[in-house]
Formats: structure tokens, C-alpha cells, sequence
């Protein structure tokens, strides 16, 4: 390489060398001033209360048993469909019952002696259940027993809750806002700098859940005991707080 070239060479190196150092300086500094603008204090607001429910979810079942296919699912056509009269007779609305099962099966047994037992079908067993929502939880004792007495032979899966459960959890979620907020001053005070701003917030999450519950009479209620208890609304909140 002439003389000329590497001095070319040579002062070419030295351009990219001033312009890294020129632009590498640059960013770091550009960098930590994002980062001191964001500094943040990161908390999880919680609010939770309870109320009385005003609406009960329960199963009903009839299963019937026959030699025959067709037999089994028309002896329980004819028990179901005098249970939803029933249930429609105490009140409940036609769309707040809902088929939520039905099912078709042989049923075996087994026959002879090992090893020579065989399987065989000794008859049929029909299921139907129907998933009802009663919005009168003072009717739920007497609902179930009228529905016992036309021929239900399953029940269960009892929930309580609430018929419009909004207006709560916006209560619940506004309260958990402000909780985040107390949390965020309290750190802050603490640490001798002020909140200025807020970077990010997200809903954590809002539910309503079964909680405590409370003993009704049979008076009250009907033959059957019911205790409905109380439902909980619980909501939460991240917030990430800048100061």
C-alpha cells in the first residue's frame, strides 16, 4: 500500500472513531433521561364488599330406568315434563329453564362365572336435568320440594347470586382505583418524592363469589332449609404511579 493510501486509510479510521464515540455518548445519556422521566412506583389496588343475593341457580334431574331404549326415554319424557309444569306453576319463567343434560344409556350386567362370564344389556337408563334460575330466593325451599313431589329425582348444583351485579362491581372497581392511589401516597411520602402522574393502569380483575353464610328458617322457607348466605364483590387494579 503507497504512502498516500494509508494515510487515506488513516484518516478515515479516525472519522468513524469521532463519530462512534460522538453518537455512543449520545444515546446513553438520551436513555437514562427516558428512564429518569419514568421513574415509577408499581402497586395493586384491592376493594371487596358483600351483599345478599337475590337470585338462586339450581339443578334438576329425573332418571328412569326400562328395558328398552324407547321406553326409558318415554317414562322420562313424561317425569320432565311434569316438573317444568311444576316449576313454571311456582313461577319461574319459561326462559330462565334451561336443558343443561340428556343422556341415553344401556346398562350392563354380567353373567355366568369366570372365566366364562359374559356382559350383557339388562335394560336402559334415561338422564335429563334442567338448570333453573329463581329470582325470588324466598320461593327456593318450596320449588324444590314441588319439584320433588312431581318426580325429580336428582337435585343439586345450588348457587346463589346477583340478578344485575354492574352497578357493584363499578363501585368495586372505582374503590380499588382509590386504593392503589392511597398505597402510591404512602410509598411516596415515605420515600420523600411526590406522585406526579400515572404511566400505566390495568384492570386485575372483578368477581362475584360465594361468601359467609346465613341460616333461613324453615318457616321461611319452606319444608326444605335454605341457606343462602351472601355473595362477595371483589375487584382489583395495577397501577404504575410516576414521580
Amino acid at each position: 500500500m503507497s504512502r498516500e493510501n494509508v494515510k487515506k486509510f488513516l484518516i478515515g479510521g479516525a472519522l468513524v472513531l469521532a463519530f462512534a464515540l460522538v453518537f455512543g455518548n449520545f444515546v446513553p445519556r438520551k436513555a437514562g433521561a427516558e428512564e429518569a422521566s419514568q421513574r415509577i412506583i408499581s402497586v395493586t389496588g384491592q376493594a371487596e364488599m358483600t351483599v345478599k343475593p337475590d337470585m338462586a341457580t339450581l339443578n334438576f334431574g329425573v332418571e328412569t330406568n326400562a328395558p328398552t331404549a324407547q321406553e326409558a326415554q318415554a317414562q322420562n319424557s313424561v317425569a320432565m315434563n311434569k316438573v317444568i309444569a311444576t316449576l313454571q306453576a311456582s313461577g319461574i319463567a319459561k326462559e330462565d329453564i334451561q336443558t343443561s343434560n340428556f343422556s341415553l344409556f344401556p346398562v350392563y350386567e354380567y353373567q355366568g362365572e369366570k372365566p366364562n362370564f359374559k356382559q350383557v344389556v339388562s335394560g336402559y337408563r334415561c338422564n335429563n336435568t334442567v338448570t333453573v334460575r329463581v329470582k325470588d330466593i324466598s320461593n327456593v325451599g318450596a320449588i324444590i320440594d314441588a319439584a320433588t313431589k312431581a318426580g325429580a329425582t336428582n337435585i343439586g348444583g345450588i348457587s346463589f347470586g346477583l340478578v344485575n351485579s354492574k352497578s357493584y362491581e363499578d363501585q368495586m372497581l372505582a374503590k380499588a382505583v382509590q386504593n392503589a392511589r392511597e398505597k402510591a401516597e404512602v410509598m411516596a411520602k415515605a420515600a420523600g418524592v411526590q406522585i406526579i402522574g400515572i404511566a400505566r393502569m390495568s384492570d386485575g380483575s372483578v368477581s362475584v363469589s360465594p361468601a359467609g353464610r346465613m341460616f333461613l328458617s324453615d318457616a321461611a322457607y319452606g319444608s326444605t332449609p335454605v341457606e343462602p348466605g351472601q355473595v362477595t364483590i371483589r375487584a382489583s387494579v395495577s397501577i404504575d404511579f410516576t414521580f
